[in-house]
């Protein structure tokens, strides 16, 4: 007895629906698969002691490029923003979340470690879009690899990018490997000897995001904070008197400083007496 029409129209139908579940079930768990590495890779690339203890500024410089490879992926193959992808490596629900389960409530924060992490990644990875580093697929591969990429758009555009310090390592020795101190930047914004406004404002927001997460203790916070206040205070420089010297009064320097009268001419400098003998004068004392 053979199949009826219907029976095999049927079959079909069910055939194609078995297909296409095991068809998107298939990319699903791709898709899963994919978000867990992704989570893993950067868990190994954005933990604390890679972010802020490098034993070297290349590992810092390449741990930095192959993150932002995997926040590109994580919006370009899962459609998720990074700052998603990050919240799950800082406070996912599993245990290998860097900073444990986030606290829930109307007071509940961020670890402070994790906050200065992950803005810091966050903005070099708009850094790269701004520089079109994302839009070649060499520059992707030589991201993943750890190694400086090229900038494809802008004027700079066919440089290599470079990485500019929000604190100047040669005020802080050592901030040259910590992973939230680099910026991503085109070849010719490298360190000067006079920062910006913006550059000042920048440095000083990292210092008190570094104290808080205990990364700096106060008296390193203090020193660099005045180093950067420095730029914005009179330029004319202070006078420290010399040990032992006695400190001048503010009334006795007002004196000196003010011109003098004629009557103080007169004072200082009086005409000798044309009729007085220069011998009657008392001969200096030489000794």
């Amino acid at each position: 007895m053979g199949v009826s029409p219907g029976d095999l129209i049927r079959h079909i139908v069910t055939g194609v629906i078995v297909v296409a579940i095991a068809v998107v079930g298939l990319k699903a768990w791709n898709k899963h698969k994919l978000e867990k590495q992704i989570v893993s890779e950067l868990r190994d690339l954005a933990n604390p002691t890679t972010s802020f203890e490098s034993a070297y500024e290349a590992d810092a410089t390449s741990s930095l490029f192959k993150s932002m490879a995997l926040l590109h992926r994580t919006k370009a193959d899962l459609n998720k923003e990074p700052n998603e992808i990050l919240r799950e490596v800082f406070h996912g629900s599993d245990e290998g979340a860097l900073f444990g389960k986030m606290e829930s409530g109307s007071n509940a924060s961020a670890d402070p470690q994790a906050e200065v992490i992950g803005k810091g990644l966050l903005r070099n990875y708009q850094h790269c879009r701004t520089l079109g580093i994302f839009s070649d697929s060499e520059n992707l591969r030589i991201l993943m690899a750890g190694q400086t990429p090229i900038i494809k758009k802008g004027p700079d555009s066919n440089s290599k990018a470079a990485i500019r310090f929000i604190l100047n390592p040669s005020v802080s020795p050592g901030a040259q490997k910590i992973i939230p101190n680099m910026i991503i930047s085109p070849p010719n914004l490298g360190e000067s000897d006079s920062p910006t406004d913006m550059q000042i404002s920048q440095a000083k927001e990292l210092v008190r995001a570094l104290y808080d997460a205990r990364i700096i203790e106060r008296d390193t916070g203090d020193r660099l904070n005045q180093y950067y206040e420095s730029f914005n205070s009179s330029s004319e420089p202070v006078v420290i008197p010399e040990a032992g010297a006695p400190a001048e009064s503010s009334e006795n320097s007002d004196a000196n400083s003010q011109p003098l009268s004629p009557a103080d001419h007169n004072s200082e400098e009086e005409p000798a007496d044309p009729e007085a003998c220069p011998f009657d004068q008392p001969l200096p004392d030489n000794g």
